[in-house]
């Protein structure tokens, strides 16, 4: 052992304080640890420390390097010692953790160090949550799962290297060990081939991105800012020299077969041709500009996964292998030589061929491949770990075949979603996902045996960059929902408290703050949420907070608290309204106040046939998709519980070409007293509907009619557009709120 003197703002002065062992504590750790004992005194942590670390050790070597350049070094009597103590019988990852008033902070696991490392990461939040004081205790820890990642895309917007190694800092403190860097897109190549130079003269730049949501049917309207960046290989070796100091394995992914529009903008001959002109898109979309499976292209895409696998030390090349159209392909003379030569069925198998040529090439040196869960169409190549990002039915097949699987599936790991009510938050690329959701994600489905659950090696969040233009967009999104994602990742589902979880997130926010991470505030804003309760056949509001401990006012249409009420309970609503609220503990505020403007009217709590949603309260927001509801059909059937006289029928419809979403050409309203014989009160066949140059439009829809009585309304709408999508699909009407007065 050596002597390393090593200052820091964690250095130990002790002081002894009595209190009662307690086992199984919960701490303001994030992740929770596994077991963690409390034990008898405090230790108040001050500026001095002394490291004494096997020598010899590289990765002892690493802990010591990352503590040199977080604290300052002083070898006096008042240093306590930190002991960082090997153990060969311990797994890799895991630690013993001991704060003690006799010996100061004693950390043991096994040779490699990531052990040592994740300790030091426990101590340090300790610290944090103590204000410099933490009761002694015991921490035996190890992570559940070995894969726990967080996704960056700086394909689609281009992120600096300096961001890159930001979030590599951010995602170690969580006690994460994968980064996937997802480096090549339709929108952008971000990465230096030497062999290729045009993929990055090339392909790394565009003159311009797309404003709002993707519109395949109508122009869409484009910034004027010129986006271009890519890495070079210095930048990368730095990038993997400070991921390995952290114990950050770094997974590069190289898109194939599609959402290669940027590299056949440098490249077009390894393209199918057709007469196309491939340039570096400026929009967010499925193209159908593919590599065509021929050998040139295999050559290729082989010499650049030769000069990828040469920089990244990974086991793991992800290769994607999803979003793949097969258009092209249908009409390439040579791809259709290809299936009838090979005897494959269809496009799909020749995707699997296309994937399997390329395993075979990534194996032969010495390394696996990683795609999404595309890659099990037409047969799953032999050695490969599948991404289960289309819902877990992907990861179940993969490893009920006997494949290792990432889970990482949308609705709980997709973390450019929206967090909090849209109408508040920046552009996100749609969808809901507040962080209570990702915490609540078990990545080891029910639907997996119990032999075959061991193929679930963990699971990852993933921040795709589409609507993500600063380094303060991406960290916004990714905190703190990552945070609730490496409980997932870490800490046995026994051990999960998402009260705890909030607790020790309170404590870690100011961190954050130091750090300088743009985190959503919404952990401390009052959520309004809207119901019709049956019992007492009323409209309900209900407020909520995350924030332990605060008291939560609100006010209605009046955004000045003047008058301000205390909420203890949901109350009633009688009429639209938009409902004012904010939390305080102590009095304080920490941010803004929040918003939401609610619908109520007599067909609130009324049965409806399809899409329930649709009668909620939600006003739509035009920007997103979040609050609107497809129809997927011509007419919405209301039944009330009692009858009731009705007058009108209000709502909106959006205008979303790229969803198929069009405002209806004629509306129809038919009443019935009895639910048995109707009478038409209102039909017009010309409503209102001018198509504007770009999606996101919401259009009136209103019906006036004499005073009737309904027990029963239909709305029929007929749509305004009858195209279809590839799949066939027919174009349909979305609502949101529909009013009945």
């Amino acid at each position: 052992m050596n002597i390393k003197l090593i200052s820091g703002a964690i250095a130990l002065l002790l002081c002894v304080a009595s209190c009662t062992q307690k086992d199984d504590v919960y701490l303001t750790v994030i992740p929770q640890p596994n077991n963690a004992t409390e034990l008898t005194g405090t230790v108040a942590l001050s500026d001095n420390i002394c490291i004494t670390a096997p020598s010899g050790n590289d990765g002892a070597d690493k802990v010591v390097r990352y503590l040199s350049g977080h604290f300052n070094v002083s070898d006096g009597e008042a240093s306590t010692p930190i002991l960082l103590k090997e153990d060969t019988t311990m797994a890799a990852e895991a630690y013993l953790l001991e704060i003690t008033p006799s010996k100061g902070v004693e950390i043991t696991a096994a040779p490699d160090g990531s052990g040592w490392f994740y300790g030091v990461q426990t101590l340090m939040q300790l610290r944090n949550a103590g204000n410099g004081v933490v009761k002694a205790v015991r921490i035996d820890d190890a992570p559940r799962f070995v894969h726990r990642g967080a996704h960056m895309d700086p394909a689609r917007n281009w992120l600096p290297k300096e961001e890159v190694l930001k979030f590599l800092d951010l995602i170690a403190l969580y006690k994460l060990n994968v980064f996937h860097f997802h480096l090549t897109d339709d929108q952008g190549w971000r990465i230096e081939i030497e062999r290729y130079p045009r993929l990055t003269e090339v392909g790394s730049k565009r003159p311009h991105t797309q404003i709002g949501h993707a519109d395949t049917y109508n122009p869409v309207r484009y910034d004027s800012i010129p986006d271009e960046g890519y890495y070079t290989k210095d930048d990368i070796r730095e990038i993997l020299a400070y991921a390995a100091d952290r114990f950050i394995t770094v997974i590069p992914e190289i898109e194939m077969p599609g959402h290669a529009s940027a590299a056949l903008a440098a490249y077009p001959e390894y393209s199918c041709g057709l007469g196309k002109t491939y340039i570096v898109q400026g929009r967010f979309d499925v193209f159908d500009e593919v590599f065509c499976p021929k050998e040139e292209t295999f050559e290729f895409l082989c010499n650049v996964l030769d000069e990828v696998i040469e920089l990244f030390p990974s086991q793991y090349i992800h290769i994607g292998g999803d979003e793949c159209p097969k258009k092209a392909w249908a009409k390439c003379d040579h791809c259709q030589k290809m299936i009838k030569d090979l005897g494959l069925a269809d496009e799909h198998e020749l995707q699997s061929y296309f994937i399997k040529r390329i395993e075979q090439h990534v194996n032969s040196r010495g390394r696996s491949i990683i795609g999404w869960d595309e890659i099990l169409e037409g047969g799953l190549a032999p050695n490969a770990t599948v991404m289960s990002w289309r819902g877990e039915e992907g990861g179940i097949e993969a490893a009920s075949a006997g494949h290792d699987v990432i889970m990482t599936p949308a609705h709980w790991c997709y973390i450019d979603y929206y967090q909090e009510d849209p109408a508040l938050a920046p552009q996100g690329i749609g969808g809901y996902l507040p962080i209570d959701t990702v915490y609540s994600y078990n990545p080891v489905s029910a639907a997996i045996p119990d032999s075959l659950q061991h193929h679930i090696i963990g699971s990852q969040v993933n921040i795709w960059g589409e609507y993500i233009q600063t380094p303060e967009h991406f960290e916004y999104m990714a905190f703190p929902r990552l945070l609730a994602m490496s409980e997932v990742q870490w800490t046995q589902p026994s051990r999960k408290s998402f009260e705890h979880f909030c607790r020790a997130l309170d404590a870690e926010f100011p961190r954050l703050d130091s750090l300088g991470v743009n985190a959503c505030r919404n952990f401390y804003q009052a959520n309004i949420f809207g119901h019709y309760n049956r019992d007492t056949k009323q409209y309900e509001v209900e407020l909520k907070t995350l924030w332990p401990d605060a008291e939560i006012e609100y006010t209605l249409n009046d955004s000045t608290f003047a008058e301000a009420l205390k909420y203890t309970q949901p109350f009633a609503l009688e009429n639209n309204a938009t409902v004012w609220a904010r939390a305080l503990r102590d009095g304080k505020q920490e941010a803004p106040a929040t918003h939401r403007i609610l619908k109520v009217s007599k067909a609130s709590g009324a049965t409806v046939d399809t899409h329930s949603e649709i009668i909620d309260g939600y006003v739509g927001l035009p920007r997103d998709s979040y609050a609107w509801k497809g129809t997927y059909g011509d007419t919405i059937t209301v039944t009330f519980d009692e009858p009731v006289e009705v007058s009108s029928v209000r709502s909106r419809a959006l205008y979303r070409p790229n969803y198929l979403w069009w405002p209806p050409s004629r509306v129809t309203i038919e009443v019935s007293a009895d639910g048995d014989k109707f009478e038409t009160v209102f039909d017009q066949e010309k409503m209102p509907f001018a198509e504007p140059p770009t999606e996101s439009t919401a259009y009136p829809v209103a019906a006036d009619f004499k005073p009737t009585e309904a027990k029963v309304v239909k709305v029929i709408l007929k749509c305004c557009k009858s195209i279809s999508s590839d799949s066939g699909e027919p174009a349909h009407v979305a609502l949101d709120e529909l009013e009945i007065n």
